[in-house]
């Protein structure tokens, strides 16, 4: 009799158990989970990219179907105003920013995710929350409260989408992500060679972005399944844009000018989709803030 299972080889001594482990996970029974199989279903956990900087933000999600992988998202990871960069989740030596080695300010548990709250040296608050919405979306909200004697303004903001947790998104590549332009979906990587527009929404960097987009939405798309990602800021979703040597995916939005002890709010959305990109229906999938 020939015995080929791993479990009686191992016993028996004939297997070593690096193999053996190797094999019980790539040669599951019929029906039965895996390691990659056994979890699934939306996770939202505090979260570090470079821990060496204290001040970070970041937000681990999984996808809600059966994935050990997390996108990790930095939330926010640059806020831009009139009075120059006021926060950046870490330094970067050539970008000159108003304040280094801010202190850590933890995420607390709330009902459905985790939220924080942080104070500037100069009165400035500002606060997120990252929020499981049904079996398939994460709310985003992301509030700044003005406590200084000035106004604030040309408030912009870089919220990053890293990826390459996530490896069924995380191919180094800008040809995995979508943007909808009025003649429908076209890769990041042909929109950037667009002529500029008068569209609601810009592809780029922030205000260098062209104004070429009709819908507030950035996609990536799974190089393992018909399946995607997808995040927007709705209408107050400024540019979209990823950087192909992280990876990551952005979709980057405004907050209106706020006045001397003023606040405002803004809310997004991160989306997971089974199924083709153009059976993808924004407004159908996505939904309102």
């Amino acid at each position: 009799m020939v015995f080929s299972d791993p479990a009686y080889l191992f016993s028996n001594g004939e297997l070593p158990r690096r193999v053996f482990l190797g094999a019980a996970l790539a040669t599951p029974l019929a029906g039965q989970n895996t390691y990659e199989t056994h979890v699934k279903g939306i996770r939202i956990l505090p979260g570090a990219w470079r821990p060496h900087y204290a001040f970070e933000q970041i937000a681990w999600i999984s996808p809600p179907w059966p994935s050990q992988d997390y996108l990790w998202l930095d939330f926010p990871e640059a806020i831009f105003t009139d009075r120059g960069l006021l926060y950046l989740s870490h330094v970067n030596p050539p970008i000159p920013m108003l304040y280094r080695d801010l202190p850590k300010v933890p995420w607390r548990e709330i009902s459905g995710g985790i939220a924080f709250e942080r104070e500037l040296p100069n009165w400035i608050r500002f606060g997120g929350s990252v929020v499981k919405s049904g079996e398939s979306a994460v709310d985003l909200e992301l509030h700044i409260r003005n406590g200084s004697a000035e106004a604030l303004g040309r408030i912009t903001l870089q919220t990053c989408a890293f990826l390459r947790g996530i490896r069924e998104f995380a191919d180094y590549t800008r040809a995995n992500k979508y943007v909808h332009l009025p003649s429908g979906w076209v890769t990041l990587e042909e929109a950037l060679k667009r002529e500029p527009a008068s569209q609601p929404y810009r592809v780029g960097w922030r205000t260098s972005g062209k104004p070429i987009a009709d819908l507030p939405v950035m996609v990536t798309i799974s190089n393992r399944a018909e399946r995607l990602v997808a995040m927007t800021w709705f209408n107050d979703t400024l540019s979209l844009i990823g950087n192909p040597n992280h990876p990551c995916m952005h979709a980057d939005p405004r907050f209106p000018d706020i006045a001397p002890g003023e606040s405002a709010t803004l809310r997004g959305r991160l989306v997971f989709f089974e199924g083709k990109l153009h059976d993808f229906d924004y407004r159908k999938q996505v939904g309102e803030p």
